[in-house]
């Protein structure tokens, strides 16, 4: 990488032995326009994510969260970037800033939900950002549903995004089945059995990430329950 790394600091006009990842990150500060990367963007940007890895496992917060908007702003594409950065976010950060002795205690604990709560919260705001680019992506918008599930326990708005997320091209099979369980777990069994009846309909036979016979054995267990109650 040195080639490239010299020939960045030479048309950022950067003479010194100092990190070009660094400088590049208080230029873009200033307003250095990133068409100076010319056809360099998206190997800066790998680079700044690679880059990320050594104040990752320092658990530094400001550095880490830094190099995640810097990759992403040099080079918003790759949802990898943006992905993987919302994780990063909701996921690690909270145990970070808990300490270890809360860490296994984030879900448990009033002052552990209120840390989750927050970093949530910042990696939706995070995934936001995205949308300009990214908008008819599943993957971010089921990232976002994730987050409302698992973290902030809304499961209206995580079934509304899983919903959205089904219906966009190339939405994987699951976000369907996810959808369906999410109206179960919100009492809502009918219309979660009408979903699923008619999502039946539409899945392949010979398509093995559909699970269309797990799509018919929930159908046939609701249909139990269902019947039961009336």
């Amino acid at each position: 990488m040195s080639p490239l790394d010299n020939s960045l600091r030479k048309d950022l006009l950067v003479e010194d032995a100092a990190s070009s990842i660094e400088k590049i990150g208080s230029g873009l500060g200033q307003g250095i326009s990133l068409a100076v990367l010319g056809g360099y963007r998206s190997l800066v940007a790998n680079l700044i994510w690679m880059s990320m890895n050594g104040v990752w496992e320092k658990r530094d917060y400001d550095a880490t969260f830094a190099r995640i908007r810097l990759s992403t702003s040099v080079d918003p594409r790759p949802e990898l970037f943006w992905l993987n950065g919302a994780r990063i976010i909701y996921n690690d950060m909270p145990a970070w800033q808990a300490g270890d002795h809360l860490a296994g205690r984030l879900n448990t604990t009033r002052q552990g939900k209120e840390i989750q709560k927050r970093y949530a919260q910042e990696a939706l705001a995070f995934l936001d950002s995205s949308l300009s680019i990214h908008l008819h992506s599943p993957n971010i918008h089921i990232e976002r549903a994730v987050i409302h599930w698992r973290k902030l326990d809304d499961l209206e708005k995580a079934a509304e995004l899983f919903l959205h997320a089904s219906k966009l091209p190339d939405a994987p099979y699951y976000a369907a089945r996810v959808y369906a369980e999410l109206l179960v777990g919100l009492g809502k069994k009918r219309e979660a059995l009408g979903f699923l009846e008619e999502l039946y309909l539409t899945l392949p036979d010979n398509d093995i990430l559909a699970r269309k016979n797990v799509v018919e054995l929930k159908i046939r267990n609701l249909r139990k329950e269902l019947d039961k109650v009336e």
